[in-house]
């Protein structure tokens, strides 16, 4: 039984890549998913760039988490000028990141993997798909709005400074917002038993995840790096468990965490957060978990989809607890006299752990930096995800494991663009 299964360009995912399946003997022979992205090298881009550049360029990487980018980027730069910003800025920061959350997770769940569950090539295939497809564009509207209104515009914001923003809202500008927030919420409850009841295939496998953990919060800015195996260190320690490396198939690295003489694939993600952190969701949204039906920790990758509609519900309503609670402060940032350092901050972007590492001169220029993606750290994990299932169904047509496979990649809700921006060349 032998055959070759090739997709050439997936589709519903951000980026491009392929996947190319060898099966020989009844036997998987190579499995490799192909990222043929151009690389963007930005480490190389913000070398010798002041501090205030780096968080405005950082934001470009990538047109739907930009927030995250800002944030790893802004709280390492705090971290260095041993600066903290003042509780209301980390309140708009938390909401700002709530925006990003929203968007990104309803662009994933109604427009790109929904479909696969309902047989549809694209969210405008079927006209019984529709209204979910609506669902999902009022909530990413909302969450732009968020944006836009915390960082001067949803794509790409520009209010982001070290100790704070450049602009804060008035009270009366938020407060508008919760009519909308409130009814979302609203819907967004519901979303989650949508999500439970989708016919799921049972592809259980076990797996390791690592996320942020914090002790009196879901994770967004803050916390230590927690994993299912027992790991559970502060942020600067993470890179010396972890590693980066090269494949051939790969504009973008791949990762693992160091095991002895080898190093192990992991998996970031809604996923992993919701499986490490479920006792920090307030207590309606644990009770529309457990209502659900779907039972602790997940083990299938693709209830991703459920994961999103848990955390998109808890971002609708930690927006609506900031907003009623906020008073805008009397400054909107702290100032700070750079200096010489070097920091690592981690922060979970909509996709995973998004890590930053900045050493700056002592005029706080950049001598080096790393920027690891969660989508170069999810890559490895995907093709172990896709090698589990193909060996549960050898006997399976070609055309059904090309689907299938896709189905997995987009579970993930890969952003391919933000993951090749750097590739070791092998000397």
């Amino acid at each position: 039984m032998n055959k070759v299964v090739k997709i050439d360009y997936l589709s519903r995912v951000e980026g491009e890549g392929g996947i190319t399946i060898k099966i020989k003997d009844g036997k998987i022979e190579s499995l490799k998913l192909d990222i043929f992205e151009a690389p963007r090298f930005f480490e190389s881009f913000l070398k010798g760039r002041y501090y205030t550049d780096v968080i405005d360029f950082v934001a470009r990487i990538c047109g739907i988490c930009p927030v995250a980018y800002q944030m790893s980027a802004v709280h390492a730069i705090e971290k260095i000028f041993g600066i903290e910003p003042e509780k209301p800025i980390k309140d708009l920061r938390r909401l700002m990141y709530c925006g990003e959350w929203i968007e990104s997770h309803a662009l994933h769940m109604y427009m790109l993997q929904g479909p696969d569950f309902y047989g549809l090539e694209s969210a405008w295939a079927g006209r019984e798909y529709l209204e979910i497809a609506k669902t999902g564009l009022r909530f990413k509207k909302l969450g732009n709005q968020i944006l836009g209104i915390l960082g001067g515009r949803p794509i790409h914001p520009v209010s982001v400074r070290a100790g704070g923003f450049y602009k804060v809202p008035d009270k009366k500008t938020l407060l508008a917002l919760m009519p909308q927030l409130e009814q979302a919420y609203e819907e967004s409850l519901k979303s989650i038993k949508w999500a439970a009841g989708l016919p799921f295939n049972n592809n259980i496998m076990d797996m390791e995840y690592i996320s942020l953990s914090h002790e009196s919060e879901y994770p967004m800015n803050y916390g230590s790096v927690a994993s299912n195996s027992g790991l559970n260190i502060q942020m600067e320690e993470f890179l010396k468990y972890f590693q980066e490396y090269q494949v051939e198939h790969s504009t973008s690295l791949h990762a693992g965490i160091k095991k002895d003489t080898s190093v192990s694939s992991y998996m970031v993600g809604p996923i992993a957060r919701l499986n490490l952190n479920y006792d920090r969701l307030p207590e309606e949204i644990k009770t529309a978990v457990s209502e659900s039906g779907i039972s602790l920790p997940i083990k299938n990758t693709h209830l991703g989809i459920f994961a999103r509609a848990v955390e998109i519900a808890y971002a609708f309503l930690t927006s609506m607890s900031i907003i009623k609670d906020y008073e805008k402060p009397d400054r909107p940032f702290i100032g700070a006299d750079p200096c010489a350092g070097e920091a690592v901050w981690i922060t979970e972007a909509p996709r995973g752990m998004l890590i930053h590492r900045y050493n700056l001169d002592s005029k706080g220029y950049v001598k080096d930096c790393t920027i690891i993606p969660p989508t170069s750290q999810n890559l490895s994990h995907i093709e172990k995800d896709i090698y589990n299932f193909i060996q549960h169904n050898l006997d399976k047509p070609a055309d059904f494991i090309k689907k299938e496979s896709e189905k997995i990649i987009r579970s993930y809700d890969p952003c391919i663009s933000c993951s090749v921006h750097l590739v070791i060349l092998k000397g």
